[in-house]
């Protein structure tokens, strides 16, 4: 139970879900469905409020660089423009020992304390590439942080291998794993599933990886891809679902809305390109993350590398409190917009914190130590 101020109940008093939410009161996937829609202001208020005050007005990030060990993938997901096809020129897999020279190279030059590294359903690597490439890594920079392999990965890695999932996150943990970012989640709802990503893990698979791993002590995140075809209450379940994981296997440290970019990919030319791209409605979905969350999951994070800067930052005066990473070498959604891949200067999103209202810090991967920046580098 949360005990907001009299000025936001006053303001909360036109929505019995945001009422509710305000008080910490467990919302109903319909009520989630109606928070999301909400008056706008008192939505937004609220949201930012508790973000401020949970996060004491902490507004973070981490030097991190984004690493894809292989585009080739069988999933063949319709919102993707990365993957390639088994036997495509386009097709890719990274020797262990290039991807741990990035790194090093990274964390000498660049001061990262991260490393985001996911890829794409390969049936053709061996259980030894997983077990290498996590290896070279770990000894090319100790002290860094892995977060890698989405639980759709995991799933994927476990069916072709015939490793169990309790052991294919064994091993990695063993081996130096430390997180796993959040990906292949899209929307957990059977029914746009189908629709988007027939191939893909089903919405319980996903969530019992995930579980997996928060029993082993393997801290998680998750993403939602918005923007497309699904409506509110498709939103709502997908939180709902994540509430209930959090609940039964606490190991949720962020809620990660990423915007869908129709750019080059197949579903976007499905629906015309006419995902949606109101501003407005990537901002409900900040706030009423943060909301439907309260005592859960305390980071919402405003991904600017699928909602640009602007939006990403106007997301911190929304419920937003973290901007995810600097992401040198992002790819994914880079190959979506047909951009090259790139990422921040760790100046960038402190300009943007500041501008913001936050002070900002860098943080670790699993959200539990804060380092503040001076003046001196603003």
């Amino acid at each position: 139970m949360f005990n907001p101020p009299h000025w936001l109940e006053e303001l909360s008093g036109e929505s019995k879900a945001l009422e509710k939410a305000i008080h910490g009161d467990k919302l109903s996937i319909n009520e989630i469905a109606d928070l999301i829609q909400s008056p706008f202001h008192a939505l937004t208020a609220a949201a930012d409020y508790f973000a401020r005050s949970i996060k004491g007005n902490r507004g973070s990030f981490i030097r991190n660089i984004y690493l894809t060990y292989t585009n080739i993938c069988v999933t063949n997901c319709t919102f993707c423009a990365f993957y390639a096809r088994p036997g495509s020129e386009r097709g890719y897999v990274l020797e262990p020992r290039r991807l741990a020279l990035m790194v090093e190279k990274a964390w000498r030059e660049m001061g990262i304390k991260e490393v985001h590294m996911v890829g794409g359903n390969n049936p053709n690597l061996e259980f030894s590439y997983y077990e290498e490439l996590i290896k070279s890594i770990k000894q090319a920079a100790p002290n860094i942080s892995l977060k890698a392999f989405t639980a759709e990965e995991i799933w994927f890695i476990s069916k072709v291998t015939g490793n169990s999932v309790r052991e294919v996150l064994e091993r990695f943990k063993e081996l130096g794993l430390n997180a796993m970012p959040g990906g292949g989640t899209e929307i957990l709802d059977e029914e746009i599933q189908r629709k988007i990503a027939p191939l893909k893990a089903s919405p319980e698979d996903y969530l019992s990886v995930q579980e997996e791993a928060h029993r082993l002590g393997i801290k998680t995140n998750s993403i939602m891809m918005y923007g497309h075809i699904e409506e509110p209450i498709h939103v709502a379940k997908h939180i709902a679902k994540l509430i209930e994981l959090q609940k039964r296997a606490p190991g949720l440290v962020s809620f990660i809305p990423v915007r869908f970019n129709p750019g080059n990919t197949p579903l976007g030319k499905m629906i015309n390109g006419k995902a949606r791209l109101d501003g407005q409605y990537d901002l409900r979905i900040i706030a009423a993350s943060r909301l439907a969350m309260l005592g859960l999951v305390d980071n919402i994070v405003a991904y600017w590398v699928s909602m640009g800067d602007k939006l990403a930052q106007a997301a911190l005066a929304h419920g937003a409190n973290d901007l995810g990473g600097t992401f040198y070498n992002e790819a994914v959604i880079s190959a979506a917009s047909g951009k090259e891949a790139a990422g921040k200067r760790a100046g960038e999103l402190i300009y943007m914190l500041r501008s913001a209202g936050w002070d900002p810090y860098e943080r670790d991967t699993i959200y539990e130590q804060y380092t503040p920046i001076g003046d001196a580098l603003w």
